[in-house]
């Protein structure tokens, strides 16, 4: 009977037997133009040739729907609405560029706070504590300023709402009084024909 061989023998002999040796032919193309002649040396393409029957239904795809461009989009570009999300009739998500904000030639209050704002990082270089203080509460007083106008802007746009409701409503009750009083004038103008009675015994 044989000697009972060790796990580690075992596992060393399993080894080898897994250790492959690659040619340098392979691998490196002017060796492989010196052996011309001889066949098959180039390693196999990684990438699979499509069986005919995957062609033919390719084919018959392109026929029936059209040859695709290529170009895949993803559902983001496609602003495909995701699952479970409620979608509220009549809002708009905003597109385009963010935190881009138009401001009128002739709003000098939010201009100045830009400005002043913008050059912050450049002035606190070399500033005092008093500079700094006085720099920020110009800037606080010029966002004040600004909430200000923009709750007025608020105010008077209710207000000429509310004037022309009251317009309006004016306007059709002068409107129904003229009608009535046309309607009066019409049924007093009128005859009163006399109606004939008809009296069952």
């Amino acid at each position: 009977m044989a000697p009972r061989q060790s796990k580690t023998a075992k596992r060393d002999k399993s080894k080898n037997k897994t250790r492959t040796v690659d040619s340098e032919v392979l691998s490196d193309s002017a060796a492989r133009n010196l052996l011309a002649n001889q066949p098959k040396l180039t390693p196999k393409s990684k990438v699979k040739k499509p069986s005919k029957l995957a062609t033919k239904k390719q084919q018959a795809k392109i026929r029936l729907y059209g040859a695709k461009n290529g170009k895949e989009y993803s559902e983001n570009q496609l602003d495909i609405p995701t699952l479970n999300k409620a979608i509220v009739p009549g809002v708009k998500a905003k597109r385009g560029k963010k935190g881009k904000k138009f401001i009128d030639d002739n709003d000098t209050i939010t201009m100045t706070r830009l400005v002043k704002s913008i050059n912050d990082k450049y002035d606190q270089v070399n500033e005092s504590k008093l500079e700094k203080s006085r720099r920020l509460e110009e800037i606080r007083e010029l966002k004040r300023q600004e909430l200000e106008r923009k709750e007025q802007e608020k105010i008077n746009k209710l207000e000429g709402k509310k004037n022309e409701i009251r317009s309006k409503a004016s306007l059709a009750r002068s409107n129904r009084r003229k009608n009535a009083k046309a309607r009066n004038a019409e049924e007093e103008a009128e005859p009163k024909s006399k109606k004939k009675r008809v009296s069952f015994v």
